[in-house]
């Protein structure tokens, strides 16, 4: 997998318990999914693509 894919987690804290996710853009075409994310806890803010097929939260199946 390409580095700059990954499933978000807080990486300050190391889990993704106490995400809170700001916004996702679908995959559209080549470009991957999109998550931008803040840790509730150390309020740390991460955005990065995520893999194929992952929805935040609350948006599955």
């Amino acid at each position: 997998m390409d580095p700059a894919v990954q499933i978000p987690v807080c990486h300050q804290c190391g889990v993704d318990d106490f995400l809170i996710f700001e916004s996702f853009t679908p995959a559209a075409g080549d470009t991957p999914a999109m998550a931008n994310y803040t840790c509730s806890v150390c309020e740390s803010f991460a955005g990065h693509f995520v893999p194929a097929g992952w929805l935040p939260p609350g948006q599955g199946k």
